[in-house]
């Protein structure tokens, strides 16, 4: 026997669009709320043109009970379709209950003994929700402009889990999203690979992030469509797979079924395995619906600890914070390579040495060893640590250990210099005289790799590559050089490279540490600004130094391969001084007299608006 579960208020509608379907079935129509008298054996089927809200009703009672049903497409059955994958075209699915023989069986999730058709969501994860089922790009970007105001106010709820009665992890998240497949949220359309409704499992995402910025990031990783399924769980969510789960707050705890909004301190999550006999094709009775068993738990990223009551107490911050473990660990290492100790400078004058003797040999190989060697850079990444936390010890510590290394280094290549009975200007020596804007650039990547790599226990291994990149003591050694040789060029040039990069690692240091959640912006904000005068008077010298640099590329493009007076420039090399000097070599079919070099000039001079002194080498060609 079928009946025909309906609203007494829509009977008109049902006999004019699904009765005439029916055909030759013999049918009868019954009216919802059922009577408590309403029994049916174990042959009858129920054809169900309900909103979700009556079917959240029906359906555990058919289970119970073993009555065969099939879904109708209603206008209020918003997520029992999507849910369970059944059609929304009405003769279709009329067409699938007249042909199928037989009917499948599918698991049934209860969250509080009430059925759950789509997702469960606790908490704050508005970003993900689907509360009206799928939607489009647009919507989806809509949402967060509507919702951009609770996202300030975002906070961790505390949270304990626990399945089979035995518990899991107390543990604070944003919410928690509970589905029973794919298609049920955001979340696990891009974290499921695949899915059942009769594999007798369901599954937790638990939204842990300690920052808004990548929270967004993987919403907006969500949205890109035609894409690969996520391989990789994130680290700030958790995921559980099992038959049966506990979540407990101390408090009520604000949820969602369906869409549906309620509200309790205690959620009981359960399968019941194949406890829905339905008459109409599922599409997800076509994936594989073999239940392993197993149960699956991924929780090593969520919050625990202090960690946990820190997220509690607090909004969610926009950028990241550091942990008070993650803190404490970077600042003993900090406060010990900040105190000025033997083997610190024993250190620095061994990498001096070797660096002023291959600065004097003009060999690269020897002054990379000098840079590794050099134990300068973590004094200052101290001291860009107590710049941001404003710690007067640690910044006196830091300031004296970097003098010390400083002096010790300028002392010691100087007395190299008067040593060695050679005062030649090597091309690694010449190379360190004139700092650019370009330099500072190096300075400031190096600044945030070292604070990086510091604050990254696993990483700090490149801290070599680092120290080699932003070049400390050979600068050192050059301005040492200079003073040995009483050279005031040599030293100012490259005393300026050597603060160039002490500023701008101490800068971009001390930010990337507050951009990592090490410091709060306050306290920051002080040391910040002192650090960026330092490095804007850095940057006078530098930029014109750069533009000088610019001008010399300008002129040697204008000259080089220009043929004058039938006489070809080759090799062209400026250099500025009270005059500027233009080197070049001039090849021709013939010697070249005296005169014509003046005409050259002459057109040189012309070429560039300004007067030169002109370096000649004449050649023959052949």
């Amino acid at each position: 026997m079928l009946y025909l579960l309906h609203d007494p208020s829509e009977t008109a509608i049902v006999k004019e669009k699904i009765v005439p379907l029916l055909k030759n079935m013999e049918h009868e129509l019954v009216a919802v709320p059922l009577k408590t008298e309403f029994d049916l054996d174990q042959n009858s089927s129920l054809l169900l043109y309900l909103p979700d809200k009556a079917l959240r009703n029906i359906i555990p009672m058919a289970a119970r009970n073993k009555w065969t049903i099939t879904i109708l497409p209603h206008p209020e059955n918003k997520f029992t379709s999507t849910g369970l994958g059944v059609s929304k075209n009405l003769e279709e699915v009329i067409t699938e209950y007249a042909e199928c023989e037989n009917p499948y069986k599918i698991d049934l999730l209860t969250c509080n003994e009430i059925p759950v058709f789509n997702s469960v969501n606790i908490g704050d994860i508005f970003l993900f929700s689907d509360r009206n089922g799928k939607k489009s790009l647009l919507q989806e970007v809509m949402n967060i402009i509507r919702n951009i105001r609770k996202a300030s106010s975002l906070s961790h709820h505390s949270y304990q889990l626990s399945t089979d009665d035995e518990k899991i992890i107390l543990t604070s998240a944003l919410g928690i999203i509970v589905v029973e497949h794919a298609s049920g949220s955001l979340i696990s359309r891009r974290l499921v690979k695949d899915s059942s409704i009769s594999d007798g499992s369901f599954q937790a995402f638990i939204l842990a992030p300690q920052n808004l910025l990548v929270l967004l990031w993987f919403f907006l990783r969500s949205l890109i469509p035609h894409t690969k399924n996520i391989t990789r769980l994130p680290s700030f969510i958790g995921n559980i797979k099992t038959a049966n789960l506990k979540v407990i707050d101390k408090d009520a705890m604000e949820y969602t079924i369906d869409g549906e909004k309620r509200e309790d301190a205690e959620l009981t999550f359960e399968v019941h395995k194949q406890a829905v006999i339905l008459r109409q094709k599922s599409v997800y009775s076509r994936k594989a619906e073999k239940e392993d068993g197993r149960k699956s738990i991924k929780i090593e990223g969520l919050p625990k600890g202090e960690t946990r009551n820190e997220l509690i107490k607090r909004s969610l911050p926009i950028l990241p914070r550091a942990s008070t473990e993650q803190f404490q660990d970077l600042f003993k290492v900090l406060r010990v390579n900040s105190n000025l100790s033997t083997a610190f400078m024993v250190m620095m004058i061994l990498s001096t040495l070797i660096a002023t003797f291959g600065l004097f040999a003009n060999s690269s190989p020897v002054i990379i060893g000098a840079m590794i060697l050099a134990p300068v850079i973590s004094p200052i990444v101290s001291f860009s640590m107590g710049m941001v936390r404003y710690d007067v010890p640690m910044l006196k510590e830091s300031f004296v250990t970097i003098t010390a290394g400083t002096l010790v280094s300028l002392a010691f290549a100087a007395i190299v210099s008067l040593l060695i009975p050679l005062k030649v200007l090597t091309p690694e020596i010449e190379a360190r005289l004139s700092p650019t804007l370009l330099d500072m650039g190096i300075a400031v990547t190096s600044g945030i790799a070292a604070a990086y790599a510091h604050a990254n226990e696993g990483i700090a291994k490149s801290l070599a590559g680092v120290a080699i990149a932003v070049a400390l003591v050979p600068p050192l050694a050059v301005s040492g050089i200079g003073i040995g040789w009483w050279d005031w060029d040599v030293f100012s040039g490259a005393i300026l490279l050597y603060a160039t990069n002490l500023a701008g690692i101490i800068l971009f240091g001390g930010l990337t540490f507050l951009l990592l959640g090490f410091a709060p912006f306050k306290r920051a904000k002080m040391g910040l600004v002192y650090t960026l005068i330092i490095v804007s008077l850095v940057a006078v010298p530098l930029s014109l130094s750069f533009n000088r640099i610019m001008q010399e590329a300008s002129i040697t493009r204008a000259l080089e391969g220009t043929t004058i007076d039938n006489v070809v420039l080759r090799d062209v090399r400026i250099r500025f001084g009270a005059q500027m000097v233009v080197s070049l070599r001039l090849v021709g079919p013939e010697a070249i007299e005296p005169e014509r070099i003046q005409s050259i000039k002459e057109e040189i001079e012309d070429r560039i608006n300004q007067p030169v002194v002109l370096e000649v080498v004449s050649a023959i060609e052949f």
